[in-house]
């Protein structure tokens, strides 16, 4: 997360020489539809030179499929596509890059068993004169695009694999930039950079800006479409509803403009009880964390917020035993935990929604009622549910009460969006019953819509008397949901603010204090 008042830097330069100029792209009545549900209805769309526009919308508003008719992935049942004022048809992605159009996908591609500069040059590797790959030019060029992009620390010669998720897109950004595309499509490029990576991010961004290229920026932080782009295009239900300068409009105007109705989501006072539920007591371990003190009140939302290995993930995990604490003790109403196993951590009435739905949460394959029931069923072999699903009855009320848009519970869970995925992991944790409820990254890749809506879920249980602790590196999730904030730096303990004291600048400088 990068301060609003340095990102607005980025938006500065631009802005007003690219209005005057003809347009790069200009798409006209642009529809598509699968199965015969209507994804994209009549888009118009122009792009110039030299200009950021910041596309937003919900998950389904039809900003994938609108980028994959631009960039030669899919082909339009209906409209036009101009590139400099000609007719363009891409009959395929390598078209739209040979025509100067590179597309950064939100999932990464990278071959983890090449080298990052493989990785960079696949498909152009540089050769010598004898025909043989020159490796030590190809990792000097590496070197500077990587740089170029604010990825000046990654080693060319780094197998990719070993990249943290950061790392990699600052690699897919790199290989884009190495095209020298005339269009740069970035879809939540922001999403597992560092705040120093976001810096040279930003900075790439402007450079090409400034040099001419056109870049479409997909995001769902809002603060960083304000800041970044010259307009912010609006999608909802594969229609463009606004345009908008970013110096003409508001956060909260956006959030209604994408969901059609005014999603501001406060924070809601609430009185905790008496009763405390956890207390760590000098708690390290887990080879970063240290000397950790804390309590939290039955009823609670208690956040964990820092920076990129400040240790909130770390922490989550002690308390749910996936590893042991080196020092110290915790404590859950009094009584004093050794866990060996996470699924102590579920008898003993600790659950977990965590980070990366997609890698730790769900199982693709199975239904969703199947995924919603694995913390509450007694057996799980080979694979195979021994009671397939639980009790219907039960999922239902969770549909309902959680608002789970789907067909059925019997679908696979990968067929939901991903705002549904995460509900269906709500309902799981909720089905187990717990008497404290750890959110690591809660709301991680989710839209603005599902995002009141988890916040909204949180809220009611934390009403009903369940303790919530949430780790997130959005401050503004902080602001909106806990009562009391506990700020982590490289594994420390910076300070606890109550929510007089919490505010964007008091929770970054405590993170930033020994960094």
């Amino acid at each position: 997360m990068m301060r609003s008042d340095n990102l607005k830097e980025a938006a500065a330069s631009g802005a007003a020489a690219s209005a005057s100029l003809p347009p790069l792209i200009r798409a006209r009545g642009i529809a598509k539809s699968f199965s015969g549900n209507a994804v994209l209805q009549s888009v118009d769309l122009d792009l110039h030179a030299g200009e950021v526009v910041g596309l937003l919308g919900e998950n389904g508003a039809g900003k994938s499929t609108l980028m994959h008719i631009l960039s030669g992935g899919l082909q339009p049942d209906a409209g036009t596509v101009e590139m400099d004022g000609a007719p363009v048809r891409f009959g395929s992605v390598a078209d739209g890059i040979e025509a100067g159009v590179s597309f950064v996908h939100q999932e990464l591609s990278v071959v983890g068993a090449l080298s990052v500069a493989e990785n960079l040059h696949l498909g152009r590797m540089s050769r010598s004169r004898t025909g043989l790959v020159d490796f030590k030019l190809m990792e000097e060029a590496s070197r500077a695009l990587l740089e170029r992009v604010g990825a000046g620390h990654i080693e060319p010669r780094r197998e990719a694999a070993t990249l943290r998720a950061g790392e990699q897109q600052l690699v897919e950004i790199a290989k884009a930039a190495a095209r020298k595309p005339r269009l740069l499509i970035l879809d939540e490029p922001t999403s597992s950079l560092t705040p120093h990576e976001v810096g040279g991010f930003f900075s790439y961004v402007r450079e090409a800006r400034a040099s001419g290229v056109a870049i479409i920026f997909i995001t769902h932080r809002l603060e960083e479409a304000m800041a970044l782009c010259d307009r912010v295009v609006v999608l909802r239900n594969g229609a463009i509803v606004s345009e908008r300068r970013p110096a003409e409009t508001s956060r909260q105007q956006l959030i209604t403009d994408m969901t059609g109705k005014p999603a501001i989501y406060e924070h809601r006072p609430r009185t905790a009880s008496d009763t405390m539920a956890l207390s760590l007591k000098g708690v390290s371990g887990d080879r970063l964390l240290s000397g950790i003190d804390l309590d939290v009140r039955m009823g609670e939302i208690f956040g964990l917020f820092g920076l990129v290995g400040a240790g909130r993930t770390e922490l989550l995990d002690l308390i749910h035993g996936v590893h042991r604490p080196t020092a110290g003790t915790i404590s859950l109403f009094g009584e004093r935990l050794s866990l060996s196993d996470p699924s102590e951590a579920v008898r003993a009435g600790i659950a977990l929604v965590p980070e990366g739905r997609k890698t730790a949460g769900i199982l693709p394959q199975h239904s969703v009622r199947d995924n919603a029931a694995i913390s509450s069923l007694r057996r799980f072999s080979r694979g195979i549910f021994s009671d397939r699903g639980g009790d219907p009855r039960r999922m239902a009320s969770y549909r309902q009460s959680l608002g789970i848009r789907m067909a059925t519970d019997t679908q696979e869970i990968s067929t939901l969006s991903g705002g549904n995925q995460q509900k269906v992991i709500f309902a799981r944790a909720l089905m187990a019953e717990p008497r404290l409820l750890l959110l690591d990254e809660p709301t991680h890749g989710v839209d603005v819509g599902a995002k009141a809506d988890l916040y909204d879920i949180v809220t009611r249980e934390a009403e009903k008397g369940l303790t919530v602790v949430i780790a997130s590196s959005e401050v503004p999730e902080i602001l909106a949901l806990c009562d009391r904030v506990a700020v982590l730096s490289k594994g420390r303990l910076a300070g606890i603010l109550d929510r007089v004291a919490m505010t964007e600048d008091t929770i970054l400088t405590m993170a930033f204090k020994e960094h």
